[in-house]
């Protein structure tokens, strides 16, 4: 009996080693994102796999640019429509996580999510899809790693080049190039709201880009960059800076459910910073109604 207790405690000792150990290396690849881009990340090799035990052609189309090329209007609209306290939380906005539980519990189903940029940007870096409470206890950890290793502007900066954006399209220059076939840089303030409006399920809205509710998405998060930034956003910001007053609650019902099309082509595989392969014919640019004023914008603001 002492002797299989002797045996326990080493078994416990080892398991508690390795995880330090896993820790410690989880924390060396978080600090080398300060001076280093990532080459890849857990949800692209993910993707990869199921495109793989699916039998279809293997690509990923992931460019990194510096934040100078990032629209600016993209920039705003994904801080107003994923995470408004980006900027004065250190990683949790726990009255967001309040009002999802709250919603959640409601509706009897996960239909909102209080996630912050840092907290997504940790579970594409290193983490699977799986919801388990060891894989959230793990994004807790990698979120204050990020936090205490990286400026905000870092991690922003990371999040909007490695966020999936549609099958196999990862950042924002490829999700520029691949729904409007122009760089992330000249992004309007519409088409950075779409893109924006379709982060939460992007494989869904690549397959079904004429949705009306991600239009409707869209225009909410449009008249909050006006509430937020103030009537002349649309004009040329010099950077995106924190705000004082979070924008509005974007209150919507929870995104479909990808629906599986197997008649849906795939690209051929792509290097970084190249263009897609001419053998399969590119997508068509999504289109978008005309740009509103700035005055009908506001209008339900003001009221």
């Amino acid at each position: 009996m002492r002797k299989l207790s002797k045996w326990l405690w080493r078994a416990i000792a080892f398991i508690a080693i390795g995880i330090l150990l896993y820790q410690a290396w989880l924390y060396w690849q978080v600090s080398r994102l300060d001076t280093h881009k990532p080459q890849d990340t857990s949800m692209m090799q993910t993707r990869l796999a199921e495109m793989e035990s699916a039998g279809k052609p293997v690509t990923i189309d992931y460019r990194w640019v510096p934040m100078k090329n990032i629209s600016r209007y993209l920039q705003r609209a994904i801080i107003a429509s994923e995470d408004a306290t980006f900027y004065s939380h250190e990683g949790f906005d726990w009255e967001g996580i309040k009002i999802a539980a709250e919603k959640n519990l409601k509706k009897g189903k996960i239909v909102a999510g209080g996630s912050t940029i840092s907290q997504q940007l940790a579970k594409n870096l290193f983490l699977s899809t799986q919801r388990t409470p060891w894989r959230k206890a793990e994004e807790a950890i990698i979120t204050v790693m990020l936090e205490n290793s990286l400026s905000k502007q870092r991690i922003f900066e990371i999040y909007l080049n490695v966020i999936e954006w549609g099958d196999g399209v990862f950042g924002a220059e490829a999700a520029a190039r691949h729904y409007f076939k122009k760089s992330a840089a000249n992004l309007t303030p519409r088409e950075a709201a779409w893109l924006a409006a379709i982060v939460p399920n992007p494989r869904y809205y690549d397959k079904h880009r004429g949705h009306r509710r991600a239009a409707r998405k869209s225009n909410i998060i449009l008249a909050r960059m006006a509430v937020r930034y103030g009537r002349d956003f649309n004009a040329a910001p010099r950077m995106v800076e924190p705000s004082s007053t979070p924008a509005p609650e974007l209150i919507l019902p929870a995104d479909p459910e990808p629906t599986p099309d197997p008649g849906t082509a795939i690209d051929t595989p792509t290097r970084e910073n190249q263009p897609p392969a001419t053998g399969t014919p590119p997508a068509e640019p999504v289109t978008l109604p005309a740009e509103p004023s700035m005055e009908n914008m506001l209008a339900p603001a003001a009221q």
